[in-house]
């Protein structure tokens, strides 16, 4: 090889970027059950899982920007994060692929940017903030707080009290259990929950209930529509919208006392008995008062601009 290529290729190699590897790490540490956690995780994908040791344990590959890991106890709390610099191009590189294994029972939050996380068979006081990241949760029982901006959430079978939030993501939630909350703008909702609290937020979105027997459900929507399904209703029933379509349809005829307003502009539809909605005189505003069976729970449903319907 002549100079003048020996020449090129030196500056060829000094100017080209260096490529670095993500780097893997396996280790571990003491952790009691209960313990306090706080991991961030930016980007990437993280899995927690439960395990039967007095221990916390992570395995996998950090970043491809990663300054270093940072895993162990600062004050009252175990930290696990995977540093950054304080700026960076989002779409650069490879982000963290790690599993982190835990004792059961935790008090744990969790931070991320675009970081899906997917946790399983956890218990305790669990918080999520994520960007634009997705989650998933499974088999976790205690007082569960997950939210995202942009991103989705997947939670099957899970109970206590449940806390949901995405603000232009999708929102599926199977088999929970106890109570659990919804909130969602311009995203869409589908639950299949066994809950005996459920409240629902929404605006601009479209949800899709499936409830079995809830002893209070709260539901309001702004500019969406909204489709609750129930094989019975044991306690009573709060449902609003404004500009949103409101559909509820029962199993069997429920043991209920309705009170429908349909507001300026609304409709009311009953299918659920003969009972015909009635109209003012000047504002034609629809309303509708009955009873079917024994009147046992209390259904209140009102809309402005929208359309009531009820069926079985």
């Amino acid at each position: 090889m002549n100079k003048i290529s020996l020449t090129l290729l030196s500056s060829a190699l000094l100017l080209s970027p260096v490529l670095h590897a993500a780097e893997k790490v396996d280790q571990s540490a003491a952790l009691e059950s209960g313990a306090k956690l706080n991991i961030k995780i930016q980007r990437g994908e993280v899995k927690i899982r439960s395990w039967d040791k007095a221990e916390v344990a992570i395995k996998g590959k950090l970043d491809e920007l990663s300054e270093g890991l940072v895993f162990g106890q600062q004050g009252g709390s175990f930290v696990i994060e995977d540093k950054l610099p304080k700026s960076y191009n989002s779409r650069e590189k490879d982000g963290s692929k790690l599993e982190i294994f835990l004792p059961a029972t935790v008090n744990m939050k969790l931070k991320g940017v675009s970081a899906d996380y997917d946790l399983q068979g956890l218990e305790g006081e669990i918080s999520s903030a994520n960007v634009s990241g997705d989650i998933k949760g499974q088999d976790l029982k205690g007082n569960l707080q997950l939210t995202t901006v942009s991103g989705s959430i997947h939670t099957q079978s899970n109970q206590g009290e449940l806390y949901l939030e995405t603000v232009s993501g999708d929102i599926e939630d199977k088999q929970s259990l106890g109570k659990v909350s919804y909130r969602l703008v311009s995203g869409k909702l589908n639950a299949e929950s066994d809950a005996i609290e459920v409240e629902l937020d929404q605006v601009s979105g479209k949800s899709q209930l499936t409830l079995k027997a809830p002893e209070s459900l709260k539901a309001r929507t702004v500019s969406g529509d909204l489709s609750i399904a129930m094989q019975s209703l044991a306690g009573n029933a709060n449902v609003d919208s404004v500009s949103g379509d409101i559909e509820l349809k029962f199993a069997k005829l429920p043991n209920a006392a309705f009170d429908i307003s349909g507001g300026p502009g609304g409709k009311i539809d009953n299918q659920l008995t003969q009972d015909s909605p009635k109209k003012a005189k000047y504002t034609k505003a629809e309303s509708l008062q009955f009873q079917s069976g024994s009147g046992q729970a209390d259904v209140s449903i009102n809309t402005i601009s929208g359309r009531i319907k009820l069926q079985q």
